[in-house]
């Protein structure tokens, strides 16, 4: 297991031989300004909130859509779920684990028709019977798009298998996709991959001027480190880690950015703790959106101005020709998720979900 003391090194671009192919051919000219989506946990009421940031999302002309997990619930039946089925059509647990992923796929993913939609996963796509294998299996044809496939052929032998963990290059800009849903994570296997892919942005000839990092939790010592890697020992000591090699990009001239969810609302500036501002010149742009369905947490008491719970949305981040990404939450109201609603979904039912799904204060 990587030591933080021993893996100093690791900082350096060019102590490790890494042999990526090189793939310029994925930076492509970036248009003058261009637009993606990204927010995370649609469970318990996701059914209902996913179609809205579906609508919004095409109608906006967007790249893409970025999950950044929690799917389904899986402890318990989701409440959107169940207000669904037929009358009288009781579901029990073992019922409920057997159609959650393909009531995500049916309820959720189907709203996107053929737009570009790329899936992370959360620590609610552990919960037994859930497995990685499983996983990988049911939602192989998201972690194997086009895209993502082309990268992997691209960076040969230190391309990342098919599973959790992968990232493409858009016009300029690595989108890194991190798994770090379970308490084994972050492995070495995932370490030395992602140590590969930034000594590769941070090539002259790479083409990169962004390295976007999306994961479920954020990395240790935000805002939200109650609820983040912080919770188990690897998590602290690998998360710390990859903070410093995403810090040292951007000192190298990348822009960078870090997006997580886990926590359920909205916050930016998320690793502007004194944590990080005592050991660093500058700390690395950071949010949580976690807004597309779960229920809400309350903020804690160090989120950044600007934070929001009890809402529900996304954060669409607009890429500009010098690499550099506004990220700005969109807020869904109820009318959104009603007029984007399937049809056996209730006006009532949708309104509890705006309205109740939160902690009180």
């Amino acid at each position: 297991m990587f030591e933080l003391r021993l893996s100093r090194s690791l900082l350096a671009p060019c102590v490790l031989a890494l042999a990526f192919t090189s793939s310029a051919a994925f930076a492509q000219s970036a248009p003058s300004t261009w637009t993606f989506a990204v927010s995370g946990d649609s469970r318990n009421c996701g059914d209902f909130v996913m179609p809205s940031i579906a609508a919004k999302v095409k109608a906006e002309k967007d790249a893409f859509y970025w999950h950044l997990g929690d799917f389904r619930w899986m402890s318990q039946p989701d409440e959107d779920l169940v207000s669904m089925r037929p009358a009288g059509k009781e579901l029990t647990k073992s019922d409920y684990t057997k159609i959650a992923w393909d009531d995500f796929l049916t309820h959720q993913m189907a709203s996107f028709g053929s737009f570009p939609v790329f899936l992370g996963r959360g620590n609610h796509e552990t919960v037994p019977p859930m497995t990685r294998e499983g996983y990988v299996a049911k939602f192989s044809s998201f972690l194997d798009r086009p895209e993502i496939a082309a990268q992997r052929k691209a960076d040969g032998a230190d391309g990342a298998p098919l599973g959790p963990w992968y990232h493409w290059i858009e016009n300029g800009v690595d989108f890194i996709t991190l798994d770090n849903a379970s308490h084994e994570e972050f492995s070495d296997a995932q370490l030395h991959w992602l140590r590969a892919v930034i000594d590769h942005d941070l090539r002259p000839t790479s083409g990169v001027r962004t390295i976007i990092a999306g994961m479920h939790e954020a990395l240790p010592h935000s805002t939200s480190s109650n609820h983040a890697m912080d919770d188990w020992d690897l998590g602290l000591r690998s998360g710390e880690l990859v903070y410093t090699w995403f810090y040292d990009a951007q000192a190298a001239g990348k822009h960078v950015y870090l997006i997580a969810s886990h926590s359920h609302y909205y916050s930016p500036n998320i690793f502007n703790t004194p944590y990080w501002k005592e050991r660093t010149k500058s700390v690395v742009p950071g949010i949580i959106i976690g807004t597309a369905g779960a229920h809400r947490y309350l903020l804690p008491k160090e989120a950044a101005q600007g934070s929001k719970t009890h809402v529900y949305g996304y954060v669409q981040g607009t890429v500009h020709p010098d690499g550099a990404i506004d990220l700005v939450f969109h807020e869904l109201s109820e009318a959104d998720l009603v007029s984007a609603k399937w049809p056996n979904a209730s006006n009532d039912a949708i309104h509890e979900c705006f309205i109740h799904n939160a902690d009180t204060p």
